[in-house]
């Protein structure tokens, strides 16, 4: 503002009070003209991947919501904290988002994979899917139930074979979680390549149980192959509704694997607020749950305020676990 010729103390005064309203305006047109171009969307796996496929899928329907453009940009490496940190240090304008999955709030922080990463340097917008852990056996396995398979674990110590995908990884830990809890020995098998030699490690023989995402197992489980003992969250699934949760066989075990979206913690959070609306608003679509119900895709969501719980309850939970795994000679930091 230019000043001209002499002001006194109360206009002064004045001019002074009237600056957080005139602030407040502006962040209210600032929204209200948001967004007015397109919006950068950082992908920090590769391009065809499952988390590709689904975050591309959603941020069609998101930009029917938004009425502008999102542009996918894959940035990979790190278990993701390449991509990651690119959205971190974005310009805060608000035009550009990232997806983020488990390894970028767990694995890339706690072993400090990037320098510079800081996960309070991220501000979370919603989910988009959340598939929740199970345990899964082969259809003809003797257990019907875990009742049942901690019995057999208890008479056999340390000779029940749980398959996962990696030592400390996103479908190890929960298997430990339940392994503590039920007061059982088993041997944790790790199948690094990913979950299709996890898959055929169970349906061979090879190992008793898999410890794995229910999308993982949907085709297996569909075609009669194998059968789910029970969902790591708290709530039964869609995917299969008859299948009882952990807490509902006893055991307080809620673990998952997640998609989420998150933004520059200094963007302005009236802008913030429009793109958690938007994305709020696609699960809205019944062309997006009718995409979602076809593809297994586990859409659920949550908004910016549960989705940082989430994360902050995700985190302490995987922390201490992978802390006791370091302690324990499993792992190294």
């Amino acid at each position: 503002m230019k000043l001209f010729g002499k002001l006194t103390k109360t206009l002064l005064v004045a001019t002074t009070l009237a600056l957080p309203f005139t602030g407040t305006a502006t962040s209210t047109a600032t929204a209200a003209d948001y967004p007015s171009k397109d919006i950068m969307h950082i992908m920090p796996w590769s391009a065809g991947g499952g988390t590709d496929t689904v975050m591309r899928t959603f941020m069609n329907f998101a930009e029917k919501q938004l009425g502008v453009g999102i542009n996918t940009q894959n940035v990979t490496g790190a278990q993701s904290g390449v991509g990651t940190l690119r959205l971190m240090k974005s310009r805060p304008d608000g035009y550009t988002i990232g997806s983020l999955t488990w390894d970028s709030v767990i694995t890339v922080p706690y072993y400090k994979l990037v320098p510079g990463y800081d996960t309070e340097q991220l501000a979370y917008l919603g989910s988009v899917t959340v598939h929740p852990t199970a345990l899964i056996v082969k259809a003809d396995a003797p257990w019907k139930n875990l009742e049942e398979f901690v019995a057999a674990a208890k008479a056999a110590p340390g000779t029940l074979k749980i398959a996962n995908v990696g030592t400390g990884g996103v479908w190890h830990l929960p298997a430990i979680d339940f392994e503590q809890q039920a007061g059982i020995t088993v041997q944790h098998v790790p199948y690094p390549k990913g979950s299709g030699p996890q898959r055929e490690a169970l349906l061979s023989g090879e190992a008793d149980a898999a410890s794995t995402s229910l999308s993982a197992a949907f085709a297996a489980v569909q075609s009669g192959q194998a059968r789910v003992l029970g969902v790591m969250s708290d709530k039964r699934s869609d995917l299969f509704p008859d299948v009882p949760t952990f807490k509902e066989q006893g055991f307080d075990v809620v673990w998952g694997s997640f998609r989420l979206i998150a933004t520059q913690a200094d963007v302005d959070p009236a802008q913030r607020k429009v793109l958690e609306n938007a994305f709020a608003k696609v699960f809205d679509m019944p062309e997006f749950q009718k995409t979602s119900a076809e593809t297994g895709m586990g859409a659920v969501w949550m908004n910016a305020e549960e989705t940082t719980a989430y994360v902050k309850a995700s985190q302490t939970k995987a922390f201490k676990l992978i802390d006791d795994l370091v302690k324990a000679g499993l792992l190294s930091k």
